[in-house]
């Protein structure tokens, strides 16, 4: 039972959070997570950087949602400002709402949301060798979220840890705790950083960019623990990832960032056979393919992403898009519903729009 020092929050507000973060009723009426309007500025001297702009989703009790696309299109932003991990300065949430079971996280105190992160949202940082602490163990470093969140002793923790590490598949578990990240492979280090997310058996587990640098017989290994860790723990998953494959298999649902926007979003089957944005088109296009004739060239998305210090009112994929005409030069369209490729499906892209001239 956790003890009352690790939760005592001064305020009126605090104390009603941690009664209602303690108490897991059935919430299936509302959404695990509601993002709406989300925008996040990085500050600097020349300027206020647009990395999240505007940005809205949902997700579900259980459910798996992939954030894809080009590197600096907003989505560890978007991860980071969802935990509440944007540095700042330089960086500051400017707006929107981050609801997650029935609780507005960009309203709570540092130390209000002290009490859902490790807790309730689990995060699976993109590179493990800079991300653990490199001067102490593996089991004391798993141990601690529990110790702090859950009030175990430090002998309970320790069997905690021990038996999360044989949960992610390090052989030997108990007599790996006292080892140091640095006697670990890349693989295995990445396996400890999801046993430290999964400590507390989140609702909601980040994963950003889980199997990067890793072989690809790790990455199958890594995206099946993950799998199935869903499956047992019912945690809904947000997979960051560029490689489309990847979501593919893991996710039930993808949207697709571009220049700090979603720019499409649907069911995973609807977004790879009639994706409805030239830009997911064209991410579908440029992956590797067994059908390319030997010596074929990879194809590619010519041009670069738009100056976020000051993005213009145009659709921010027109100057790399050959499908563009000239409403797309002048203002940026709205995310709206393509019910022609499937239910649910919305993308952002006046080409694809009812009437519009890409079939």
């Amino acid at each position: 039972m956790t003890r009352p020092e690790l939760v005592e929050i001064s305020t009126r507000e605090g104390a009603r959070l941690a009664a209602q973060l303690a108490d897991d009723a059935d919430r299936h009426d509302r959404r695990l997570l509601h993002v709406q309007d989300l925008s996040t500025y990085f500050f600097t001297p020349g300027g206020a950087v647009h990395a999240v702009d505007e940005v809205s989703f949902d997700l579900d009790y259980g459910e798996t949602l992939g954030l894809v696309g080009e590197s600096g299109s907003g989505k560890t932003v978007t991860a980071l400002s969802i935990a509440r991990l944007v540095a700042e300065p330089p960086g500051r949430i400017v707006s929107g709402e981050v609801i997650f079971d029935g609780i507005d996280l960009l309203r709570l105190s540092r130390e209000e949301m002290r009490l859902v992160r490790g807790r309730k949202i689990g995060f699976v940082f993109q590179d493990p060798m800079t991300s653990l602490n490199p001067t102490l163990t593996v089991g004391r470093q798993i141990g601690e979220s529990a110790r702090t969140h859950l009030g175990l002793s430090r002998a309970a923790a320790a069997r905690h840890a021990a038996d999360l590490l044989g949960t992610v598949g390090i052989p030997r578990a108990r007599d790996r705790l006292g080892d140091y990240p640095h006697q670990f492979s890349g693989g295995m280090r990445q396996r400890v950083m999801i046993a430290i997310a999964l400590a507390c058996q989140p609702m909601l587990l980040i994963a950003d960019e889980p199997t990067t640098a890793l072989d690809v017989t790790i990455q199958a290994q890594i995206m099946e623990l993950l799998r199935s860790l869903s499956r047992e723990f019912r945690t809904a998953v947000i997979l960051i990832t560029h490689d489309l494959g990847l979501a593919a298999g893991m996710c039930q649902r993808v949207s697709v960032m571009y220049a700090g926007r979603i720019v499409e979003s649907g069911v995973v089957d609807d977004i790879f056979e009639r994706p409805r944005m030239p830009y997911t088109a064209a991410l579908l296009d440029s992956r590797a393919r067994l059908d390319i004739e030997p010596g074929g060239r990879l194809r590619t998305i010519e041009g670069l992403p738009p100056d976020l210090l000051d993005p213009a009112a145009e659709c921010r994929f027109a100057p790399r898009c050959p499908h563009r005409r000239g409403i797309c030069l002048e203002r940026e369209p709205d995310m709206t519903p393509r019910p022609s490729a499937g239910d649910g499906h919305t993308a952002r892209c006046w080409g694809t729009e009812p009437g519009g001239w890409i079939p």
